[in-house]
């Protein structure tokens, strides 16, 4: 299925739900934050959300500096 991924167009499997498609993806899930349709998503709720068709993703990293 195709979904938007920071802007960018993705083919993955269809059925993953945000936390399956975070570790798929090689995203650390300790610093990352994920806004999905544009509604930012705690991470206890990332089981519960499968990704459908055309969803848009933002994943954001966290990065320390000083």
């Amino acid at each position: 299925m195709r979904l938007t991924v920071n802007g960018k167009e993705l083919l993955v499997a269809a059925g993953p739900n945000i936390a399956e498609f975070v570790v798929n993806q090689g995203f650390n899930p300790n610093i990352i934050v994920v806004e999905y349709n544009q509604k930012i998503v705690k991470k206890e709720d990332w089981q519960a959300i499968v990704l459908q068709p055309e969803d848009c993703l933002e994943v954001v990293t966290f990065v320390g500096g000083g």
